[in-house]
């Protein structure tokens, strides 16, 4: 019955800040009666990397319902979703409304519409939504409506772990050392033939640029802070801590890739971590919630489960890292009244709930996580919705590079670690914007 009463709350919080936005912005005049007109109206186009026949079927619902409205959803190839952006905005055929990461929010600042904290008040968004969800607040309002998160969990193979008597995977890191012994096969060569887990080089190993942004997180260090229109990277900071966080993750994240290790369980002539799990020669895959279905179809016959990433024993915190997907209204858009207005229709719990089911990815409003679901598999993904953070990311090829970088410096001892810090620090502050 709370649980109910808070869905209700929330959706009508929602409703009044839009209208809010339209009263403000002079889009609905005060004193009209309320009638269909003020409801919205005519066409919006949406762009997106989400299947478009998932999304349109949730979109669908809100066309059925709403005679006088069509939304439709365009999806975007990943690889060009940028690119296509900059150059539609050019040409005036941009979208209505697209979908935003972590990645994003810093190139396409001139083309997102900010929702003005006294329409949309930051204590409503941060009462709604996750606490990671504030990548999406600026000093003067919100950029875009967090819908779903895509949250890093960690994939296990159940056979591999059922042969070594190992009755539950690990919760912490410090666990793995324990494992390794049992999970790492080596061939009379020394070469490996089963792994652990990947973690200590980058290229082979999907989502490395993740996973350390999770050591870091994990260990106190956002890895970019925003004080008003300042961007400043904390990659090598302290934070009054005996060891700065970077300083005790790196040495930890590549002591699995070194060979004289007792940690010792990948290196970086093994093949992609995703290919060497779904071969069954991997015990613990660090992926994202997105990848369920991916790995159930190109091997049916793999036997594993997911439970939350590990965590660092000790500390009083839980974290995972995600992408959190919000939609922002482009502010070239010449129907911006009627994307508001879309804007409240889709972050409507019902909406968001169709979303979430469609995508089968946990949804961003608290209210929707407060039932955790009974499939297995979703729980888990629920429970990290919660606890998921990110970080502003300027540019995601160059941060990736930027990673690769550091990682391979310490690696080959081409630089000591705090001089490899010190200019992967150099290179990210680079990339920042001087003001937002």
């Amino acid at each position: 019955m709370k649980a109910n009463f808070q869905i209700i709350l929330v959706a009508v919080f929602l409703a009044f800040a839009v209208f809010a936005v339209l009263i403000f912005s002079g889009i609905l005049p005060i004193g009209n009666s309320t009638n269909s007109s003020t409801l919205p109206q005519g066409k919006v186009v949406i762009w997106g990397t989400f299947p478009s026949l998932e999304m349109g079927n949730a979109f669908d619902a809100i066309n059925t319902t709403n005679g006088t409205l069509t939304i439709k959803y365009v999806e975007q190839p990943k690889d060009k979703y940028q690119q296509n952006l900059v150059e539609a905005f050019a040409a005036g055929t941009g979208p209505d409304m697209f979908f935003v990461t972590e990645d994003m929010l810093l190139r396409n600042k001139n083309f997102i519409y900010t929702l003005p904290y006294a329409s949309y008040p930051e204590k409503l968004f941060r009462d709604s939504f996750i606490d990671g969800a504030d990548i999406y607040l600026n000093k003067d309002g919100v950029s875009a409506i967090p819908i779903v998160v895509d949250p890093l969990v960690m994939y296990y193979n159940k056979t591999l772990l059922a042969n070594e008597a190992i009755v539950t995977p690990p919760v912490y890191w410090d666990e793995l050392f324990l494992l390794v012994d049992k999970l790492t096969k080596k061939k009379t060569d020394g070469t490996i033939s089963q792994s652990m887990i990947a973690l200590g080089s980058y290229e082979n190993i999907n989502h490395a640029k993740d996973i350390l942004s999770l050591l870091l997180m994990q260990g106190g260090n956002p890895i970019v802070v925003r004080n008003n229109d300042l961007l400043t990277s904390t990659l090598k900071d302290r934070f009054n801590l005996p060891v700065a966080p970077i300083d005790s993750v790196i040495p930890f994240y590549t002591s699995f890739s070194n060979a004289s290790d007792s940690a010792y369980s990948w290196n970086r002539g093994l093949i992609s971590s995703y290919d060497m799990f779904i071969g069954g020669k991997l015990a613990f895959y660090l992926g994202r919630a997105s990848e369920l279905f991916k790995i159930e179809s190109v091997n049916p016959n793999l036997s594993f489960d997911v439970t939350s990433i590990l965590q660092t024993r000790g500390t009083s915190t839980i974290r995972t890292y995600g992408k959190i997907y919000g939609l922002a209204i482009s502010s070239k858009s010449p129907n911006q009244a009627t994307s508001i207005g879309v804007l409240g229709l889709i972050t409507s719990p019902d909406a968001m709930q169709k979303i979430s089911t469609t995508l089968s990815l946990p949804p961003t409003l608290r209210s929707l996580l407060a039932t955790l679901p009974k499939d297995p598999y979703l729980y888990s993904f629920f429970q990290s919705a919660i606890v998921t953070r990110s970080w502003l990311d300027p540019e995601s090829t160059a941060t990736d590079k930027m990673f690769s970088e550091l990682i391979s410096n310490v690696l080959s001892n081409k630089l000591s670690l705090s001089d490899a810090v010190l200019k992967a620090d150099g290179q990210l502050r680079v990339l920042l914007p001087n003001n937002l």
